[in-house]
C-alpha cells in the first residue's frame, strides 16, 4: 500500500515534556466520518486501522461501530488480533503516547473519535485497491 506524504503535518505537543510529535497527516482523522476503527498498541506508538465494513471485523463484532462496542465485544476483538509488530497488544484502552516520554497525547477510541497514525502503523483498508484486509491481522485469518 502506497503512503501519502502531506505538505502540512499534524503536530501534537506533549503536555508533559513539550516534545513536538509529528504525524504525516493533515489533521487528526475522524473515525466516524471515515467509517474506520482504530487501536493503539501497548506502547502507544503504533496505530491499527480498519474499515467498519470489513467482513472480518463484522464476523467478530456484527454491524456495530468500533467506538460503540460493549466491553465483551472489545475483548473479543483484542483476543483475536495478532500482536503489534513491536510486541505487545492492540487494546481499546490504549492511548496514543508521546514518542519522547511516553505520556498520553490522545485518548483511546472509547474516549476520542479522532486518531493519529504513527510511522509504521498498520492500515488494513487499501485506499488504492479498496481491499479490506483486517482478517490478515487476526490470529486465525477470517
Amino acid at each position: 500500500m502506497g503512503e501519502r506524504t502531506y505538505t502540512k503535518s499534524t503536530v501534537i505537543k506533549c503536555s508533559s515534556c513539550g516534545h513536538a510529535n509529528i504525524f504525516n497527516q493533515p489533521y487528526p482523522y475522524h473515525a466516524g466520518f471515515s467509517d474506520q476503527g482504530f487501536l493503539y498498541n501497548d506502547a502507544g506508538n503504533l496505530t491499527l486501522t480498519w474499515s467498519c465494513f470489513d467482513p472480518a471485523f463484522e464476523a467478530l463484532a456484527g454491524k456495530k461501530s468500533p467506538w460503540a462496542l460493549s466491553l465483551a465485544d472489545q475483548q473479543k476483538i483484542e483476543d483475536a488480533l495478532l500482536p503489534a509488530p513491536s510486541g505487545g497488544c492492540w487494546r481499546f484502552s490504549n492511548p496514543a503516547r508521546c514518542l519522547a516520554c511516553g505520556s498520553p497525547i490522545s485518548d483511546p477510541i472509547d474516549r476520542c473519535i479522532y486518531y493519529l497514525l504513527y510511522d509504521g502503523s498498520i492500515q488494513t483498508q487499501d485506499l488504492a485497491t479498496h481491499d479490506l484486509l483486517f482478517g490478515l491481522q487476526l490470529r486465525h485469518h477470517a
